[in-house]
C-alpha cells in the first residue's frame, strides 16, 4: 500500500523534501533514543551531564550498528516510502549515524551543521535522497532540520550566476529561506540531496535525537561493496564509508535482521 498520497509527490516534486508521518512505531523510537543516551554515557534526566568537559565536537553521535537502529533501518514503512521516491524496490539501506542536538545556553552554542550540501555540485542535478528520523517529537525551535524548500529546481540556475571565483558552500549560508522542519516522534523526514540542509540551534528544554536513514538502489552487480557492507554489519564497524573498529565493534552486538533487512544490507540479493 502506498505511504505517499498523490499530494505528498507533488509536494516532494515542488518543494524537494518530504514529510513520512509515523514511519515507525512509537516503541521503535524510545529504543533508539536509549541506546543513544547510552552509546553518549549520559544521562536524558540530568542536563549537566549533556555538556561533557572537554565538550563534544559536534551534534553527531558515531553510533552505527546498534540493534534499535537497524530496527528503524529495516521498518517496512521507511523502505516503501524510498521505494516510491526511487521508482522501485530494490534498494540498499545507508549505515548512517544518529545525533543529539542540546539546548543552547551561555557556555555551549550550536557547532553545526549549518546550510550544505552532501553532494558534488558538478551539474546537471542527479535524483539523490537523504532521511532522518525524529526519535523524539521535535517542534522547530528544538534545533529541527532546515533546509530552502525548493532550491534543488533552482540550483543549476544559482550556480550559473555566481563568479569563478566564488565558493558556493559558504555562500550558501546567506541564502534566504531556510526553514526549520519540525515533527514528532517517528516522523521521517525525506530531502532531495539538492536542497541547502543542515540543523539550527535549539531554544528548548530537550536536546534534539534524530537518526539519519536513507536508501538508494542497490549495486548488487558490485560484488566488493556488497561484502564490504556485510563485513561492516558482522563486524559493526563505523558507517559512511569509514569501516572503522571502534566502540561498536569491541563492545557491541551484531544486530538482528528482518528477511526485508537483509536485503536492505545486501545478504540478500533481491532477485534471489
Amino acid at each position: 500500500m502506498p505511504v505517499l498520497s498523490e499530494e505528498d509527490r507533488a509536494f516532494w516534486e515542488e518543494q524537494g523534501y518530504v514529510v513520512v508521518r509515523e514511519a515507525v512505531p512509537l516503541e521503535n523510537c524510545r529504543a533508539a533514543e536509549r541506546a543513544v543516551w547510552e552509546f553518549l554515557e549520559m544521562d536524558p534526566n540530568d542536563p549537566e551531564s549533556w555538556y561533557p568537559d572537554p565538550p563534544r565536537r559536534g551534534i553527531m553521535v558515531e553510533i552505527y550498528q546498534h540493534q534499535a537502529l537497524w530496527d528503524n533501518r529495516q521498518s517496512l514503512r521507511v523502505h516503501q516510502a524510498f521505494s516510491e521516491i526511487w521508482g522501485t524496490e530494490k534498494l540498499w539501506v545507508s549505515f548512517d549515524r544518529a545525533s543529539m542536538n542540546p539546548p543552547e545556553r551561555p557556555d555551549w552554542k550550536f557547532p553545526g551543521p549549518y546550510l550544505h550540501w552532501d553532494m558534488s555540485l558538478e551539474m546537471p542535478v542527479r535524483l539523490k535522497v537523504q532521511g532522518v528520523l525524529y526519535l523524539t517529537d521535535t517542534p522547530a525551535e528544538q534545533g529541527a532540520f532546515t533546509c530552502i524548500p525548493g532550491f534543488h529546481r533552482k540550483l543549476e540556475g544559482w550556480l550559473k550566476t555566481l563568479p569563478p571565483e566564488t565558493d558556493p558552500r559558504k555562500l550558501v549560508r546567506e541564502l534566504p529561506g531556510a526553514t526549520p522542519i519540525g515533527g514528532k516522534a517517528g516522523d521521517l523526514v525525506i530531502w532531495h540531496s539538492a536542497l541547502p540542509h543542515g540543523s539550527r540551534p535549539n531554544s528548548a528544554q530537550r536536546p534534539r535525537m534524530a537518526q539519519y536513514i536513507t536508501m538508494s538502489p542497490a549495486r548488487e552487480d558490485n560484488e566488493e561493496a556488497r561484502q564490504r557492507r556485510i563485513t561492516g554489519w558482522r563486524e559493526r564497524l563505523t558507517g559512511l564509508g569509514q569501516e572503522k573498529q571502534e566502540k561498536e565493534h569491541f563492545h557491541g552486538r551484531t544486530a538482528e535482521l528482518t528477511p526485508l533487512g537483509r536485503k536492505l544490507l545486501g545478504l540478500d540479493r533481491w532477485d534471489g
